[in-house]
């Protein structure tokens, strides 16, 4: 049988040789007990494993023998590798928890001092506020006896003025009564001083006879045109009692009517002033 030339049994040879290399060169890494390195570790890949801060120790080594293809001793990868990587992995995870509960006790913790803060702030809202309207009340009730006190400064004044006080200046200012013994606190020439106030008019008619007085106010304006308002006092321990009081043809001589008529009469010009009765 003639020989082969070694270059033609090349020819023919090396083609299957190649085609055959990498199953023949799996084959026999697992012959050797060798693998190549995992594609991920406890269902990470190795991106995520560096995100996760974990890439280092046997990590590292299993990601760059993956990332050249290599393959790694069986026994290192089950016994050290991916156990190792398991552990970095597992207390990366932890701390990474531990991270993400402590961020949320500081939220937590911020929105609560938020809280304290606007609960706070409201607070002092609403006690300015209520400050800014007891200032405001305290200063309407200024105003308003201010007023009070205004206007009761110019009734005493025209009060004061009224003719019925000239005209009866012989006579004694004793307290005005509706009843025996009982007097009120008005006295008799402020009585007859708020009508004139009340009701200007066009002069008086002045009767006295012996402890008894008769004062009528001629053409007293009132609202129902000019009318007279005639008063009879009696001086009775040392009260001016109020025996009647007439207005046009309206007569009171009762002390009930006599008090409801002189109140109704005075309401507004000093009643409603001083609040005397």
């Amino acid at each position: 049988m003639p020989r082969i030339p070694p270059f033609i049994f090349a020819a023919l040879v090396c083609p299957l040789l190649l085609s055959g290399c990498a199953s023949l060169g799996e084959t026999s890494a697992g012959w050797v007990g060798r693998v190549k390195a995992p594609d991920s570790v406890a269902g990470l890949d190795y991106p995520s494993i560096k995100e996760l801060g974990a890439l280092r120790g046997e990590c590292a080594e299993l990601a760059e023998a993956r990332r050249r293809g290599a393959y790694v001793s069986r026994h290192w990868l089950n016994d050290t590798a991916l156990p190792g990587c398991q552990r970095r992995i597992d207390t990366a995870q932890a701390l990474r928890r531990e991270r993400q509960l402590d961020a949320l006790v500081d939220q937590a913790y911020r929105d609560q001092q938020a809280i304290a803060a606007q609960r706070a702030r409201a607070a002092a809202e609403r006690r300015r506020i209520q400050e800014d309207m007891e200032n405001q009340r305290r200063e309407a009730q200024a105003r308003s006896r201010a007023a009070d006190h205004k206007a009761l400064t110019v009734l005493r004044e025209r009060l004061d003025d009224a003719n019925i006080r000239a005209l009866l200046s012989d006579v004694p200012d004793q307290p005005l009564a509706y009843a025996v013994g009982q007097p009120s606190q008005r006295s008799m020439k402020d009585f007859l001083s708020c009508l004139e106030v009340g009701y200007p008019n066009q002069g008086y008619r002045i009767e006295r006879d012996d402890g008894r007085l008769s004062v009528t106010a001629l053409g007293a304006n009132m609202l129902r045109g000019d009318v007279d308002i005639r008063a009879r006092f009696v001086n009775v321990w040392d009260t001016w009692l109020l025996e009647s009081l007439t207005v046009a043809e309206m007569n009171a001589t009762t002390p009930q009517d006599r008090f409801l008529l002189a109140q109704n009469l005075l309401a507004g010009h000093c009643y409603g002033i001083d609040d005397l009765l």
